[in-house]
């Protein structure tokens, strides 16, 4: 039996693992502090752009409009005050139009079609939104496909003449016209889709009935 040399602890196997799996847990720590940490920032960059903007901003002002108008204007837009005036006759309660300054741009990324779609979103609206920021003209609809609304823009553009007013009145006539591709009544073919299925189905059973006794 193999004794201790003086003055030497012996080491005990079964502590080992444990004092290496502490080490590690060490080394573990500040880079899971550091993923926690990113996260939470992600977190409240995240919940920054989900807050509305403010009234001082042209998109918090637009959003404040439509809570009770078809129409908003801002004194800074392209279209004159008399210009945006005629507006609400023409659109009527579809599409809602925004006339905003140019330095809407500024107060959200990604361009005139990203600002509509975070009005709409803002204001919890409905169909279709027209936005025209500064001179650049952004849409946003429930009713109209994507690629079918970027179509109506691009006509819009050329029946506007480079007119700001007119090009906007010639897309909010357009997107008028175009039947809405949520038009669809899901709802009413859903119910009566399984009524007819079952007429069908009790109307070929009583002809079979009647097949044999006719014979």
């Amino acid at each position: 039996m193999r004794r201790s040399e003086p003055g030497r602890r012996e080491q005990l196997p079964g502590r080992i693992p444990l004092i290496s799996d502490t080490r590690a847990g060490l080394r573990a720590g500040p880079r899971l502090l550091s993923l926690a940490l990113a996260i939470v920032g992600l977190a409240l960059v995240l919940a920054a752009d989900a807050d509305p903007h403010g009234p001082t901003t042209a998109i918090g002002r637009a959003v404040e409009a439509f809570a009770s108008v078809p129409v908003s204007y801002d004194p800074g837009a392209a279209v004159s005050d008399v210009e945006a005036g005629n507006f609400p006759t023409i659109v009527g309660t579809n599409p809602k139009v925004a006339f905003m300054p140019a330095s809407a741009s500024s107060e959200l990324a990604g361009g005139p079609d990203a600002i509509a779609e975070e009005v709409a979103r803002e204001a919890a609206l409905d169909g279709t939104l027209v936005v025209l920021v500064g001179t650049r003209l952004g849409t946003w609809s429930k009713d109209v496909d994507d690629e079918r609304l970027a179509e109506l823009e691009s006509d819009a553009r050329v029946a506007g003449g480079g007119s700001p007013a007119a090009t906007v009145e010639a897309v909010v006539r357009s997107v008028q016209a175009e039947p809405a591709s949520g038009s669809t009544p899901w709802a009413l073919l859903g119910v009566a889709l399984p009524v007819l299925a079952a007429s069908a189905f009790v109307l070929f059973h009583r002809l079979g009935r009647r097949s044999p006794a006719a014979a």
